[in-house]
C-alpha cells in the first residue's frame, strides 16, 4: 500500500508525544542547571528542511516565554555567515535539531560552534548514536519519534514536545504534573475530517497563514504539502496575507489557519474574508469556535497538537493523486553532504 509507513508514523504519534515529555521529565533537573550555569545572552536554533521550521518555532516561543533574545537560521548560515549570526561578545548557547542526528549542514555547524565557543549545545533529536550527538553538552532524544518515511510526521512531532518542554522548564515551569491527553484514536480520526479538503478534483492551491512560533508550524505545513503530495503550498503571517498574497484566493484554495489566543479574532477574520472570496477554510486554534479546538492547558504540550491536521492534509492529498507520501519525488531521509564539505 503507498504510504502505509506515513501512515502508521501520523496514527501513532501520540506515542511519540508521550516518550517526549517523559525525556522532558526525566531531565528537567539537567535542563535548569544547565541553563543556570551557562549565563547564556542568546539562543540560536538551527536545523535544516523541516527542522529549521521546528528551529523557528522554538526560537519564537524561546524569547516569548524567556525574554532572551532567540533566533533560528538554517544550518548552511552557520557554516558560510557565522559573523552574521553570532553578535561580537556574546554568550549564545546553540540548540541543534535533526531527525537522524547526522544532517552534514547541522553537524558541521555544531563542529565549529563548539571549537569557538565550548561546550554549549543542546542536541534534539531521534537518535542518540550519530554524529551529531558527540558535540552536545545536553542531549533531549525521543527515539520514539524514529520512523522509516522520507517526510517527517512523527519525528517532527516528537522534537516539537522535546523544544517545548525543554523552553518552558527554562522558563521557570515544572513538568511534574505534563501529561499528554490526547490518544492515538483521536488523531486517527482527523483523517477522515480533512479527506475532503485534499481532494484534487476541487482545490489546487494551499496557503497556511500563522503568528508567532505558528509562523514555523505554517512553514512546515507548506513544506509537508509540497513533499507529499506535489501540489503548490505557500505560508504566510495571517496578517501579511492582505498584502497582495489574497489575490491568489479562488475556489480551488484551501487556507488554513493556525492560530493562538493572543490575536484569534483579527487572525479569524482573514480567514473569514478568504472564505468570503470562495476559498474553504479550516481554523485551527485553543478557541471553541475553531474547527478543531487545540487545549493550551498549561499542564499540556500545546504546539504539537496542530501538526496531526496538516499532516494528514498532505498525506491524503498524495494518496488521492495517486502519489506515495513514504518516497516523495528526489528526497530522501538525510542530506549527506561532501563536495560542498571537502576543506
Amino acid at each position: 500500500m503507498r504510504g502505509a509507513h506515513t501512515q502508521t508514523e501520523i496514527a501513532t504519534q501520540v506515542d511519540a508525544w508521550t516518550n517526549a515529555v517523559d525525556v522532558i521529565k526525566s531531565n528537567e533537573a539537567a535542563i535548569r542547571s544547565f541553563w543556570r550555569n551557562g549565563g547564556y545572552d542568546t539562543v540560536i536554533f538551527t536545523g535544516c528542511g523541516s527542522t529549521h521550521y521546528l528551529s523557528m518555532i522554538a526560537a519564537n516561543y524561546m524569547q516569548s516565554t524567556t525574554g532572551i533574545a532567540a533566533r533560528a537560521v538554517p544550518a548552511s548560515e552557520l557554516i558560510f555567515h557565522p559573523e552574521a549570526i553570532y553578535a561580537k561578545n556574546s554568550k549564545p548557547l546553540l540548540v541543534t535539531i535533526s531527525r537522524s542526528a547526522e544532517t552534514t549542514e547541522t553537524v558541521r555547524a555544531a563542529r565549529a560552534f563548539k571549537d569557538q565557543y565550548g561546550d554549549h549545545v543542546v542536541t534534539i533529536a531521534n537518535y542518540g548514536d550519530r554524529p551529531l550527538n558527540e558535540f552536545a553538552t545536553l542531549e533531549l532524544i525521543a527515539p520514539a519519534g524514529q520512523e522509516q518515511s522520507v517526510a517527517q510526521t512523527r519525528s517532527f512531532s516528537a522534537m516539537t514536545v522535546l523544544a517545548e518542554g525543554f523552553i518552558r522548564v527554562i522558563g521557570g515551569q515544572s513538568y511534574a504534573t505534563t501529561s499528554v491527553k490526547r490518544t492515538n484514536a483521536d488523531i486517527q480520526s482527523l483523517a477522515d475530517f480533512v479527506e475532503p479538503y485534499s481532494n484534487p478534483a476541487n482545490y489546487s492551491q494551499y496557503f497556511y497563514l500563522g503568528s508567532g512560533p505558528r509562523f514555523g508550524l505554517a512553514e512546515e505545513a507548506m513544506l509537508k504539502m509540497k513533499e507529499m503530495s506535489l501540489t503548490y503550498a505557500e505560508a504566510y503571517h495571517p496578517m501579511e496575507f492582505r498584502h497582495g498574497p489574497m489575490s491568489m484566493v479562488d475556489q480551488q484554495t484551501v487556507v488554513v489557519g493556525l492560530l493562538g489566543e493572543e490575536a484569534y479574532e483579527a487572525e479569524r477574520t482573514v480567514l473569514d474574508e478568504m472564505k468570503a472570496l470562495g476559498a474553504a477554510t479550516l481554523c485551527i486554534a485553543p478557541h471553541e469556535a475553531a474547527d478543531y479546538v487545540v487545549d493550551a492547558s498549561p499542564s499540556l504540550p500545546t504546539l504539537v497538537q496542530y501538526l496531526p491536521m496538516i499532516q494528514w492534509l498532505a498525506f491524503s492529498r498524495a494518496i488521492q493523486k495517486g502519489l506515495d507520501p513514504d518516497n516523495p519525488r528526489n528526497l530522501t531521509s538525510v542530506v549527506h553532504l561532501q563536495d560542498e564539505f571537502s576543506g
